[in-house]
């Protein structure tokens, strides 16, 4: 099954082009039977408040509170930077505890002038672009269950908050093509590597706040952070398409999507007519189930007790010669709570890694484990396969072997996790410690 979210921010100055892309985005969605979500803040919910309540009714709509919690976190950071001059280890523990204590009563006081025009709203899912884990412990307190807003490969991100303060800097955004519980790696860093079952008290500690992407697709092709942007370069259908072929394999699935209600109005006669030829295909997939962002976090929270990993498979387009004649690999998207692999078919090894458990960077080539034993050998109806990996730190890792492997059934192994990618691969997840790691699987045939 694939859950299918789509979301849209209502908050715009001017107030009539907004409501006309509101009513023009209701229309086109809810004729396909597809709830929206729509993020407001406390300045816009007395406008769109009549528009919402209707639709609630008739379609399943609901509301998304938007917070930007940054002026406050740097105002309250300078103050006791300003209070502990020279110190900045007092500077820093006084700063968290602040906010630990302010957060929660701005949040409940935000919410709480949304209730005045929308009694019927329950706190369910926030968004945010400024985040990290005390504004999210923070909404864990005052009743909230999801933050929407992680991007795609931001490591680029400007950062503008002091230099020397690197603990109170907001997360870099990690991954943002699949749900996840953000706060997992915090509570447990060491049984998220080994992906180990955490022990339940734990798990109740992590498993409050769901992550949601801002927008799923933003990883397949660059430039569709948003789905006008999909539909303009007609790759809206193809993304989602290739969501769809990818549920064999993965347990939970979602595809989050993003338009903004001013760019609705824009689209003139042929885009609008785009826009609803793609919300028919939506819902023409038999695997399809439109739900509100709330609905979405309730389902991952009710199947997945931790975040569950995401293997994505899709066309990776290269060119062979000068001519720019396309040629087709496979490339592999894996992520779960420790880490997140892009992987190119042919290689066993991943292009690109990412480590969520110490810092939130792309690993460089200098840094990257590499594999230096792969030996594969068959004994009658069994193959027995040995890796050996080098590493100069403990991290998470994974290896892919390509081509069709469902004919084989694992027996034994010291990996983390072994899993069939369809008839694309099979992959192998990895811990690694420093130094020399040796893994061994048996799989019958």
């Amino acid at each position: 099954m694939l859950n299918y979210g789509l979301i849209s921010t209502a908050i715009a100055e001017d107030n009539t082009r907004l409501l006309e892309g509101m009513r023009l985005l209701a229309e086109l969605a809810h004729k396909h039977g597809i709830p929206i979500t729509w993020a407001i803040d406390t300045k816009s919910a007395p406008v769109v408040a009549k528009l919402l309540t209707a639709w609630h009714t008739e379609a399943g709509d609901v509301p998304l509170l938007t917070l930007d919690i940054k002026p406050m976190w740097n105002s309250n950071w300078e103050a006791q930077q300003e209070a502990n001059p020279g110190n900045s280890t007092d500077a820093m523990a006084s700063h968290v505890v602040t906010m630990r204590e302010k957060l929660p009563e701005y949040i409940f006081k935000e919410w709480e002038k949304i209730k005045r025009v929308l009694p019927w709203a329950e706190p369910s899912v926030a968004g945010a672009v400024f985040k990290n884990d005390v504004f999210l412990r923070a909404l864990e307190q005052t009743g909230f269950q999801g933050l929407w807003g992680y991007h795609w490969n931001q490591q680029d991100t400007e950062d503008e908050t002091e230099p020397d303060t690197s603990t109170s800097e907001p997360e870099m955004d990690r991954g943002g093509f699949g749900c996840f519980y953000p706060l997992e790696a915090a509570t447990f860093s060491d049984a998220i590597v080994t992906r180990e079952t955490p022990d339940e008290s734990l798990a109740h500690q992590f498993k409050n706040i769901v992550g949601i992407p801002y927008q799923t697709a933003g990883h397949l092709t660059e430039g569709t952070d948003n789905l006008r942007a999909a539909l303009l370069n007609g790759t809206a259908q193809q993304h989602y398409d290739i969501y769809v072929e990818n549920i064999p394999w993965n347990p939970w699935l979602s595809y989050v999507e993003h338009i903004d209600p001013l760019t609705v109005a824009q689209l003139g006669e042929e885009g609008l007519e785009r826009l609803d030829a793609y919300f028919a295909h939506v819902v023409s997939v038999e695997d399809t189930k439109p739900i509100a962002l709330s609905q979405m976090v309730d389902d991952y929270m009710f199947h997945c007790e931790r975040t569950e990993p995401t293997a994505v498979v899709a066309k990776n387009i290269g060119t062979q010669d000068e001519a720019a004649n396309p040629k087709f690999t496979l490339r592999m998207l894996y992520c779960d709570a420790a880490c997140e692999f892009a992987f190119v078919e042919g290689g066993m090894e991943p292009v690109e890694i990412r480590n969520y458990t110490s810092e939130r960077v792309m690993q460089s080539d200098a840094t990257k484990p590499v594999l230096t034993g792969f030996s594969p050998i068959r004994h009658r109806t069994e193959l027995r396969i040995t890796i050996t990996v080098e590493s100069i730190k403990a991290m998470p890792y994974g290896i892919t072997v390509w081509g069709d492997h469902e004919g084989l059934q694992l027996t034994e192994s010291n990996a983390d996790d072994v899993r069939w990618i369809g008839k694309h691969s099979l992959f192998i997840r990895l811990t690694l410690q420093s130094g020399k790691n040796e893994f061994n699987l048996k799989l019958t045939i």
